[in-house]
């Protein structure tokens, strides 16, 4: 096992860990956040408290669910610093510009390949943007667990592990989290119930 290695004093496994383990936690991160400066670095924060906790590390769980939980703390003191900031702001917003915008970076990426139909953009603009809307939206105590089972595909039972969570507290969480968004955007979805 990785971890047995890189407690050996092996350095090469815990690269391989960061390897394996860094893109989805980054992902995770850049939703949590919105801005990819911060998902990277709750990201390098995350890896680096792992690294000097690895000796807390139980073998009988999944290493991603502990990866999981620690880059999801990190990214609600992340969280949690800006909003105190803004609070004390003057301007209303990170950017000066009193509206909070961030740096306009894109929550999933741009994937527009050289084999879409021209206008394929535009429509995967507008549907990153209500993406992107809909998670801001969403209060820290029902995002994490959103993001993890819709955009993350994580069972139930590892988001309640990752979350220190009941397993009918996650299924709460996500049936609100859907309420709420179905509630501001519904219309906007184009679904009829």
């Amino acid at each position: 096992m990785l971890v047995e290695e890189a407690l050996a004093g092996r350095p090469e496994a815990f690269r391989k860990i960061v390897e394996k383990h860094q893109d989805g936690l980054y992902g995770l991160c850049l939703r949590m956040t919105g801005k990819r400066e911060d998902a990277e670095d709750a990201v390098q924060e995350a890896f680096l408290a792992v690294f000097n906790r690895l000796p807390e590390y139980q073998p009988g769980h999944k290493l991603s669910n502990w990866l999981y939980t620690v880059a999801l703390n990190r990214c609600r003191s992340l969280l949690r610093r800006r909003r105190i900031l803004r609070f004390f702001s003057l301007d209303g917003g990170p950017n000066g510009n009193g509206n909070g915008d961030g740096d306009g970076e894109g929550l999933l990426g741009r994937l527009q390949s050289l084999d879409d139909p021209p206008d394929a953009g535009l429509e995967r603009e507008g549907a990153e943007g209500l993406a992107r809307r809909m998670i801001e939206r969403l209060p820290d105590t029902l995002k994490a667990p959103f993001i993890l089972r819709h955009l993350e595909r994580m069972p139930y039972d590892d988001i309640a592990r990752v979350l220190g969570l009941s397993l009918e507290a996650v299924k709460v969480r996500l049936h609100r989290a859907k309420l709420l968004l179905w509630k501001e955007f519904g219309a906007e979805l184009g679904v009829l119930r």
